[in-house]
Formats: C-alpha cells, sequence, structure tokens
C-alpha cells in the first residue's frame, strides 16, 4: 500500500479494501505528485461526472409567449471543474503529496481544503478548474456510509501532462461487492485493480 488507509465505522472493510486497491493501482501506474481523496455521504452516480453546476442556459422562446429568454439547466464545461457536492455530503477530506526518495503518499494538511464548508454558486464553481489545483494528481470522490448501503460508486479525475481523465465505476453488494458498470474507464481494469490486495 502507498497511501495510508482511512476508513470510517460507517464504512465497510471489503469496499474499502477495493477502493484502496484501485487507488494504489492508479497511483503506481501513474506516479502522480498529489492525491484528494473525499468521502462523500452515500451513494452519488454517474451524472456527477465532469458535472460543473446549474447555470443560465438561454433559448428561443416562440414570441406569442411572454416568458424569459433563459432557463436553469445542468452545466458542463470543457475545461473540467470540481464537482459541486453540497458541503453537508463531504464527511471527510485528505491530501497527500508523493514522497520523492520513498515513493509512498504522505497525508498533508492543505491550506485551502478542496471542498469549502460554504455552499458556493455554480458561477463561482465554473472556476475551480481541475488544472488550476494540480497538474500532477489524482482525484478521488467515494460513497461513505457503505455498511448500510447495498450500493457504492467511485469517481475519479487524473491530471497528467496538461490531460485530463475522468471516470465513475459504481458496485453493488450481495454476497460480496462486485463492479456494477463503469464510464470513461475500462470494466476490465477495474476488475484488475480489483483484484490486487492493498
Amino acid at each position: 500500500m502507498i497511501i495510508p488507509r482511512e476508513t470510517a465505522q460507517a464504512d465497510d472493510s471489503r469496499f474499502a479494501d477495493i477502493l484502496y486497491a484501485i487507488v494504489d493501482g492508479i497511483l503506481a501506474r501513474h506516479q502522480l505528485k498529489e492525491l484528494f481523496v473525499t468521502a462523500i455521504d452515500n451513494w452519488f452516480d454517474h451524472k456527477w461526472l465532469r458535472f460543473s453546476g446549474i447555470g443560465v442556459v438561454p433559448f428561443e422562446s416562440p414570441s406569442f409567449m411572454n416568458m424569459a429568454d433563459a432557463a436553469l439547466d445542468e452545466f458542463s464545461q470543457d475545461k473540467v471543474t470540481l464537482p459541486p457536492f453540497s458541503p453537508k455530503r463531504i464527511t471527510r477530506q485528505s491530501y497527500f503529496r508523493r514522497d520523492g526518495r520513498t515513493l509512498v503518499y504522505v497525508k498533508q494538511e492543505r491550506r485551502t481544503p478542496l471542498h469549502k464548508k460554504q455552499r458556493e454558486s455554480s458561477s463561482k464553481n465554473l472556476q475551480r478548474r481541475i488544472q488550476d489545483i494540480s497538474d500532477s494528481g489524482f482525484f478521488v470522490w467515494y460513497s461513505s456510509n457503505t455498511l448500510s448501503q447495498e450500493r457504492a460508486s467511485i469517481m475519479a479525475y487524473l491530471v497528467k501532462n496538461h490531460e485530463i481523465e475522468t471516470w465513475f465505476a459504481s458496485f453493488l453488494r450481495g454476497a460480496y461487492w462486485k463492479l456494477h458498470d463503469t464510464k470513461g474507464i475500462d470494466r476490465e481494469l477495474i476488475r484488475e485493480l480489483m483484484s490486487v490486495e492493498p
């Protein structure tokens, strides 16, 4: 394991094994400088992937209708921003930096947390671009409270050499946790990483 393991009492240790195996596997392949891990209260779905917020979208209304020429709609940008989770859903945020000698990721305090404690407008979040936060980083969001849930999710943004990869994976629990769906990443890669001991 190349990062310290952190879980809460409400987190299923078997799902935590999967989470840390995937994170370790990705970090071993890419050797990024920074790691950001955020626990989200309960399950979230793939709609959060590359989601920037709710914005005002102009539209053309028929001339006989006396309506405004704009409406609120979901908004995604070409430049990937932080997903705008409600501050109430952020249960834990951790930041790690890779030690140049040992290549182990060491937990550190950031001057400003990745997700702020106060809710902000979507217009402000549209300016919080991932590439402005790190040029060599792995951002991971995962669902917590997995002991009481029958599903779980992991979402990740990987920044390297001015390129961003984004992906999502969901899991279902029966007798054991199994991969349910993926978006933006090969299913076989996730399965391969899941089978490695963290």
